[in-house]
């Protein structure tokens, strides 16, 4: 397994010498967050140090599930922008939030929606040779809309159904309910990178490991055999790049 760094962990308006202590840190790639102000200059910085590339897709404005045409005609323009700019830095996969169902009593329909829109970016990423990433999701917990995907069984559906692999977030999968060891197995050979971070198994906070309930903890003794990227995802306005590299520096000299 790899040691990669998410760029949101940074915060915004970073320089290359932020990358340099990436580097030397011994993170050998980072995931570019493409909402990020700077994230052209990113893919450059990191490009420069000759890290490992990979992308997470924006998400916030650009809901893939959709059922307004207007938002989808431009959802499908910046995707397969960012991933035609990653696939001219030699990146290896981008990943991708599949979206929500404006009300939770729309989300069969909505499913079906998903999986065509995730099949053509499928299709666009291969065409880069990028490798499509679906991530899992916090179900909402009001259950007025549906998060996509937000349990596990319709996470590997789709997963199944588009022929896309699997981003396992840990953090989500806390918040989820989900155990971690149950859902690797599940996965199998789907699963292609890892989002890292801890939490109190009630909220997303991405917190380095072991400064909530070590959601991760028993992580390394199941992943005898992957080969992928596992990419830290920590709170940048909690923690700094310094805390990030200590955390690192502290794990390898117990390991």
């Amino acid at each position: 397994m790899k040691q990669w760094l998410s760029i949101w962990s940074l915060g915004q308006k970073r320089s290359l010498k932020e990358f340099e202590e990436i580097k030397e840190a011994g993170f050998e790639g980072v995931e570019i967050w493409a909402e990020h102000l700077r994230a052209v200059e990113y893919l450059n910085f990191a490009a420069y140090h000759e890290l490992e590339i990979g992308l997470h897709l924006p998400f916030h404005d650009l809901n893939v599930a959709t059922p307004d045409p207007i938002i989808e005609d431009r959802m499908f323009s910046i995707m397969f922008e960012w991933i035609e700019r990653l696939a001219e830095y030699g990146g290896h996969h981008a990943t991708l939030h599949g979206g929500y169902a404006w009300a939770s009593e729309d989300r069969e329909e909505t499913i079906i929606r998903v999986k065509e829109r995730i099949s053509l970016l499928r299709k666009k990423a291969k065409q880069n040779n990028v490798e499509l990433l679906l991530e899992n999701l916090i179900p909402d917990s009001l259950n007025y809309c549906h998060y996509i995907a937000s349990n596990v069984h319709e996470w590997l559906d789709l997963i199944h159904d588009t022929n896309v692999k699997a981003c396992l977030d840990i953090g989500h999968l806390a918040v989820m309910g989900e155990d971690p060891e149950e859902t690797i197995c599940k996965l199998g050979n789907d699963l292609a990178a890892i989002h890292l971070s801890d939490n109190d198994c009630l909220s997303d906070l991405h917190l380095l490991p072991g400064d909530g309930k070590n959601v991760s903890k028993s992580l390394l003794n199941l992943l005898h055999h992957f080969s992928g990227p596992i990419i830290y995802e920590i709170n940048p306005y909690k923690y700094t790049l310094k805390d990030i590299v200590e955390y690192i520096t502290m794990k390898e000299k117990v390991l």
